[in-house]
């Protein structure tokens, strides 16, 4: 480890570090042992990747102006290329707080170790590096037709090729002896990605043109092994003088806010608790329906088109609603299978159900918020697929987040009269996620459709649910202020419904659900009682005293004679018959028998007369009840002991379905508090450095632990991890694979792939990723991935070359 960088870290003070683990959130749980360990993290190529994502597009042009002039360049150097500004002082003032770069002692400025060796801005490796592998005589010969005296030592005289190719005029005036075809090669390639690869219709590495720019180093293999078939690499330094000046990178500055218009806060409120309110209603009557109706699932998983149309249809509403209702919900945990694989209410779905309506929008859109894609994607998709399928990115959750914080840092009530107006602003501040305004089009108006359904934006702009983002309590608490009261009351009707005016509570809707059918539910819910109805409630045990007593519990005036009538009518005809099991036995009255056993609704049952007041039943007890209940009768079943057996719901084990997103998990630590990142610097600068030890921190990728053994690479326990994903390994050899991926240091593996084939790989190792290791392979010249159950042998390699030679 870098024991300046180190050291700059301590001298950084209690509040400064603070500042900068708030700025590196992924750094601060590997990172929290001591500053070395911290050091190792900030420069591994995970962490500088997750903190490039952060970076606005003005942060990114002067990275990219730093990497081509290299490690080590100056805020001279740097004004040369973009000019002097209050921008550039602004973007390298946050590249030094998010640790991609950091003054030296002399002034100059350091790069984090993974951008030391970027290609960034399509610029080649320095001279110095390309030309370090090859042998004397190589670097002897471009010297000397360049026209430089070589020097005793190699690195002397690649130094002095260094300097002649960082002078513009001296490379220019060589370029003037070209062929048109080397002139031609050489511009294409500082404008793209500096390497050239022979390909077809491409130079031959023997044409002319191609000898020219290689016998002068302005083309370089990356090792003498492939000086002569390629790949060719551009030294940086001849990039940047071939660049014309509108390549340069330059420093653009934030896009202005878009127009907006301002309207009431008051008025986005009311308008966000509407749609807040049919939220939430909305998917409690999905749960109503789905306890009466499972929903079936395709074979392959999800909830297929066809379904979601014809439930769109019970619910009057549209199929991007349901969706949106539907994986909600199942983010939620409010839906689980059940024996058939149909989609059903869970256990959680019963306390949703008893909870207030802020608790259960609360409830709703913490799940929405962490969906990682739109459920309504399917309003720009020509052929939608089905829902509740797993997905492959977390985007829309990237975006969902980043639009809610551009309007929160906006006035309350500026609202936009167009969403897309906002992605040039998105596209400039994640540049590296957003790509172009352009792309964000469709992106943003789905996301925004989202956020409209569930009230985080109303009219155009940001409501106060919305404000309150993902924080719990916030969204709790406005969510009460906003939201209408539950209905605990409803009006029973003369002619057999009962009405209520708004939200009904989660203990008024378990009533009515009971006793009534529902009929419609919207800012008013009505209920129709029926005999079947109130025979269902019976079946479960309660008497007519009990349904009236709870009618007369939720009731805002006196029952209606014909509600009271109905209950007492169907009590009078419950229990007539007696269905007892036999295979299976009808008792009762020898006159009703008589009409039962003449029924001929009833034939499937071969109901036959074993005495005055007894039928026999074909079929069993349940489908025989089911016939009677459906011809019109009221059965009650009975026990072998005659007693009368109470039909209540099945009190099932009904765990959350699990929609698996094995390709979206991100590792995103909980936000420390102020004073949690206080006490953590104060006692990382307590600390007594260990620069020394080499197993100072893992130099691990720390974003995705997809287990509890990614959780201990990321927490310093990659030795076992190791061994337990070898195999065969010894010892020593765990031990050696364990140094050269905590080191960044090159080592030497025996690999056997797919086909069974053993190969001998000098590999560096970036980090374990799962049951693979991520390193770059000197061989193939490029990064790959080697699974650790075919690494049969590894060594260190510097004995190995030794035993060759």
């Amino acid at each position: 480890m870098d024991s300046d960088f180190v050291q700059w870290l301590r001298d950084l003070g209690r509040d400064d570090l603070a500042a900068l683990l708030k700025n590196r959130p992924e750094s601060v749980v590997a990172g929290a042992h001591s500053l070395s360990r911290l050091a190792a993290v900030l420069d591994s190529p995970g962490a500088v990747e997750s903190a490039l994502q952060r970076l606005d597009a003005g942060c990114h042009e002067v990275l990219r102006a730093l990497c081509g002039l290299g490690d080590g360049c100056t805020r001279e150097m740097v004004e040369e290329v973009l000019g002097a500004g209050p921008e550039l002082d602004r973007a390298l003032r946050v590249l030094q707080e998010h640790v991609l770069i950091r003054p030296d002692p002399q002034g100059a400025i350091r790069l984090a170790a993974p951008l030391r060796h970027a290609h960034t801005a399509g610029l080649g490796r320095p001279v110095a590096k390309l030309l370090h592998p090859h042998v004397s005589n190589t670097v002897r010969g471009i010297a000397e037709t360049l026209g430089l005296e070589p020097a005793r030592r190699k690195a002397d005289t690649i130094r002095r090729i260094e300097e002649f190719m960082q002078d513009p005029a001296k490379v220019s005036a060589e370029f003037a002896k070209a062929p048109s075809s080397a002139v031609e090669l050489a511009v294409e390639l500082a404008r793209d990605d500096s390497v050239f690869r022979s390909s077809f219709g491409s130079p031959s590495p023997q044409s002319p043109g191609v000898r020219w720019l290689l016998n002068r180093g302005f083309l370089i293999s990356p090792n003498q092994y492939t000086s002569y078939s390629g790949p060719f690499e551009m030294p940086r330094e001849i990039g940047l003088a071939l660049r014309e000046h509108g390549n340069q990178p330059v420093l653009r500055p934030e896009p202005p806010m878009p127009p907006t218009t301002t309207i009431d806060p008051i008025e986005v409120d009311k308008a966000a608790a509407l749609a807040a309110t049919g939220f939430a209603d909305g998917v409690a009557r999905l749960l109503e329906h789905c306890a009466v109706n499972p929903l079936a699932m395709l074979q392959n998983g999800g909830v297929g088109v066809r379904v979601l149309k014809q439930l769109a249809k019970a619910l009057g509403t549209d199929q991007h609603e349901i969706r949106l209702w539907l994986e909600t919900a199942a983010a939620a945990e409010l839906l689980s299978l059940d024996g058939a694989g149909c989609l059903v209410p869970s256990n959680l779905a019963d306390d949703w159900q008893r909870s207030t309506p802020a608790q259960r929008y609360a409830w709703l859109v913490r799940a929405w918020w962490e969906q990682p894609a739109a459920a309504m994607f399917s309003k720009v998709v020509d052929k939608p697929g089905p829902a509740m399928l797993p997905r492959t990115s977390a985007f829309d959750r990237r975006l969902r987040a980043d639009l809610v914080a551009e309007l929160s840092g906006w006035e309350p009530g500026a609202a936009l009269d167009e969403p897309n107006l906002i992605g040039e602003r998105l596209a400039w501040k994640r540049p590296m996620l957003y790509c172009c305004a352009a792309d964000l089009v469709e992106p943003i108006q789905v996301n925004w459709d989202e956020a409209e359904a569930v009230g985080a934006i109303a009219r155009g702009a940001l409501s106060t649910l919305g404000r309150c983002g993902s924080d719990a309590e916030a969204l709790l608490a406005a969510a009460v202020r906003l939201l209408p009261e539950a209905q605990e009351t409803a009006l029973l009707q003369a002619d057999l419904s009962a009405v209520v005016a708004g939200t009904p509570s989660g203990r008024l809707a378990a009533t009515l659900n009971l006793m009534a059918d529902q009929e419609g539910r919207d800012t008013a819910s009505t209920w129709r009682f029926s005999p079947e109805s109130v025979r269902r409630a019976m079946d479960r045990g309660h008497s007519a005293e009990d349904l009236l007593g709870k009618l007369a519990e939720i009731a805002r005036a006196d029952l209606p004679q014909p509600l009271e009538y109905l209950i007492k009518d169907v009590e009078r005809r419950f229990g007539q018959l007696q269905v007892r099991t036999v295979q299976c036995c009808v008792l009762g009255e020898e006159a009703l028998l008589r009409e039962v056993s003449r029924n001929r609704a009833l034939r499937e049952l071969s109901l036959q007369v074993l005495a005055p007041t007894v039928l026999a039943s074909s079929k069993p007890a349940q489908e025989t009840l089911a016939a009677l209940r459906k011809a019109g009768y009221a059965p009650v079943p009975q026990a072998g002991d005659g007693t009368v057996v109470v039909e209540r719901a099945a009190a099932d084990d009904r765990p959350p379905v699990v929609v698996a997103q094995p390709y979206y998990l991100d590792f995103a630590p909980e936000p420390l508090m102020d004073a949690e990142v206080d006490e953590l610097a104060e006692r990382l600068l307590s600390q007594p450095d260990e620069v020394s030890s080499r197993r100072a921190a893992p130099l691990v990728q720390p974003p995705t632990p997809n287990s509890l053994d990614d959780m201990a690479v990321m927490f310093g326990d990659l030795g076992r991890v190791l061994a337990e994903r070898t195999a065969g390994l010894s010892d020593l050899e765990v031990e050696l694979l364990t140094e050269a991926v905590e080191g960044g240091t090159d080592v030497e593996i025996e690999y056997r792939d797919q086909n069974d084939s053993s190969t001998t790989r000098v590999i560096t190792p970036y980090f374990v990723a799962g049951n693979h290791l991520d390193a770059y392979c000197h061989l193939r010249e490029d990064d790959r991935q080697f699974r650790l159950d075919r690494i049969r042998a590894v060594s260190p390699l510097n004995r190995r070359r030794r035993a060759k030679r």
